[in-house]
């Protein structure tokens, strides 16, 4: 009975060890044999854990509508702005890109607004005004004048240059100017086809000008022929002593020889001889002193020494001895205001030192210009070498030109130095119908660099010739 009993209880307690074994596998039943604590713990755990699958999952549906929502609206965008749809660009590129745009741009897009609180605006103010000012001037004429469509098509583009030079002058300034190292304490360079002047320094300074008086003498000299109708081929002049005991740079005449007006101008010009100017003065104001007077003058020979002791020169008025130096020196004066010189003063023919003959610059490209208009005045300046004889002794003159400058290009006008003014010299230069130029320098620092600088100087002006025809 007791093994029954004991059979029976190993039969019902396998039995319930596979009922416990059977009830595992749901854990609703599970939890019946836990303890309150436990299960309302894993009822927590269980109810947390869904609500944060449940947030996670709205959060993940929310992001992708909104991505969806973001490339709907993106995708709007570039087709409504192609440009947001390029890739970077590096900041250089964009600036030279925004640069070709504003060359494009209309004039309403060029200027800035009013009322900017920018320190810097893209457009200076002085451009602004100037292209607002043309742009009205344009306008204008149009309206008035009823021009056609070549010529209105002509103004917008000289209007769109304008705008132009303005915006790249607002990005990266004017072209800064192009200094020439040059000694000279005063110069010029005269444009004679533009008629404007190129550079200069000081150019109206009144300063000594050495030999380029001599520039002077020759065109009073020419002036007195053409108005007393006489050729300068037919003049005979007798070397008088004064002029041939005159100091510094010589024609080296000598006392009574004869020669012709023409000899003593090539004298006068290509050694820059000083008793040549001052021979030439003794002789046209001795032919004004007597066509003034009215009294019969022989052009065959001009012996002054001669005249004046027969009386000629004496006025018997004043009671005064006429010098025809001082006579000759007053017309210089006279058509130099007449000329439009206004910081010019002749005291002498010839340049030697004197405080009171000086001139400038700008009155030498003045006289150059009317000198220039006498062809023997071309012919002259541009001989490098010059023969002539006396014609009582045959005795033969060689005078050769000053001017180093003839075989670089130049035709020359003169040189010219003393102490007090230092070296100097005037240079008339022409290639072509578009270059054309006279160019004047004082008191440089030696006889060489009056050349050099010269050269320098012209260069200089044919490169913002080049530079305005580009930016033009």
């Amino acid at each position: 009975m007791i093994l029954q009993f004991q059979l029976i209880q190993v039969l019902e307690t396998g039995k319930a060890i596979q009922l416990l074994k059977s009830y595992q596998k749901t854990p609703q039943i599970l939890t019946e044999f836990h303890s309150p604590i436990i299960v309302n713990s894993i009822k927590l755990r269980k109810d947390s854990n869904y609500s944060l699958q449940q947030s996670q999952q709205l959060t993940d549906k929310e992001t992708k509508q909104s991505k969806i929502e973001s490339e709907l609206i993106t995708t709007k965008f570039k087709q409504i702005n192609l440009q947001s749809s390029l890739p970077q660009i590096p900041l250089s590129t964009m600036n030279t890109q925004t640069k070709l745009n504003d060359l494009t741009r209309s004039s309403k897009l060029v200027q800035s607004p009013k009322n900017s609180d920018t320190k810097r605006s893209l457009v200076r103010s002085q451009f602004k005004t100037n292209s607002n000012n043309h742009k009205n001037n344009l306008t204008n004429n149009s309206t008035t004048t009823g021009s056609s469509k070549d010529s209105s098509q002509n103004q917008i583009n000289q209007q769109y240059q304008i705008y132009a030079k303005n915006i790249i002058y607002s990005y990266c300034g004017k072209p800064r100017k192009r200094k020439v190292n040059v000694s000279a304490k005063s110069f010029i360079v005269f444009d004679c086809i533009e008629n404007r002047i190129v550079s200069q320094r000081k150019c109206n300074k009144r300063m000594e000008i050495a030999s380029l008086t001599k520039i002077m003498t020759f065109y009073i000299t020419m002036v007195i022929l053409e108005q007393f109708n006489l050729n300068c081929k037919e003049i005979r002049v007798k070397v008088t002593k004064k002029a041939s005991e005159t100091i510094g740079t010589t024609s080296e005449l000598k006392y009574n020889d004869i020669l012709t007006l023409q000899d003593l101008l090539y004298g006068l010009m290509l050694p820059s001889g000083n008793d040549a100017a001052t021979l030439i003065a003794q002789a046209i104001g001795t032919i004004i002193l007597f066509y003034e007077s009215k009294k019969y003058f022989d052009s065959a020979l001009i012996d002054i020494e001669q005249m004046s002791a027969e009386g000629h020169f004496y006025n018997v008025e004043s009671k005064t001895q006429q010098c025809p130096i001082e006579i000759f020196i007053s017309k210089m004066n006279y058509y130099s205001n007449l000329m439009g010189q206004q910081n010019t003063q002749f005291a002498c023919v010839h340049g030697l030192a004197n405080e009171d003959n000086y001139s400038s610059c700008q009155d030498i490209v003045l006289l150059s210009l009317e000198c220039l208009k006498y062809d023997i005045f071309h012919q002259v300046i541009s001989c490098k070498e010059y023969t002539s004889k006396s014609q009582n002794n045959n005795k033969s003159y060689e005078w050769k030109n000053t001017n180093k400058l003839l075989e670089k290009g130049f035709f020359g006008i003169k040189t010219g130095i003393t102490d007090s003014a230092g070296p100097c010299l005037a240079s008339a230069y022409r290639s072509n119908e578009k270059e054309y130029y006279i160019i004047v320098v004082l008191s440089c620092k030696n006889l060489q660099l009056r050349f050099d600088e010269t050269i320098s100087l012209l260069q200089h002006a044919k490169y913002k010739k080049s530079l305005n025809s580009i930016i033009q």
